[in-house]
Order: structure tokens, then sequence, then C-alpha cells
């Protein structure tokens, strides 16, 4: 059921989301993988027609990613770090 969310909640799930984001990555980085990649040989895909995206869900990741430039999220690979 719906309520409003005191702050102690607030700070009750703020503390849950960190402990459960640092477990997480502790359990990642004791994950050992090669990386790889595939190459195509021109270097680039070819291009599709995608699909339709409901315009809300698009407008909500822009409004979360921290940059943007146009129709493209820029993003730095562990940048969250």
């Amino acid at each position: 059921m719906w309520h409003k969310v005191s702050e102690e909640e607030k700070e009750e799930i703020r503390k849950n989301s960190k402990r459960i984001m640092d477990e997480f990555g502790a359990k990642l980085e004791k994950i050992k993988i090669d990386e790889s990649h595939f190459e195509s040989g021109e270097g680039m895909r070819d291009e599709g027609d995608g699909w339709e995206t409901m315009n809300e869900f698009r407008d909500t990741m822009f409004c979360n990613a921290v940059e943007s430039d146009g129709d493209f999220i820029v993003a730095e690979r562990g940048g969250w770090k």
C-alpha cells in the first residue's frame, strides 16, 4: 500500500541501498574474466531499423543521464566509481 515516506524511512532506504550496492560491487570485483571484443573487419556494424520506444521511457532515461549530447547519452566506463 502506498504511503508518504518519512525522513527516517528515507534514511533507512539509503543505508540499505548503499549496503546492497557495496555487497554487489564487492562480489563483482571477485569475478575474474578476460574482456574480449568482436571485430567485423569493417569496424562498423550495419545500421538497423531499431525498435519503437515509449517516449516517456526515453525522456526518463535522458533526464537521469549525467550528460547527454543530442540523441546520445554520454557515459564513461567506470565513471560511477
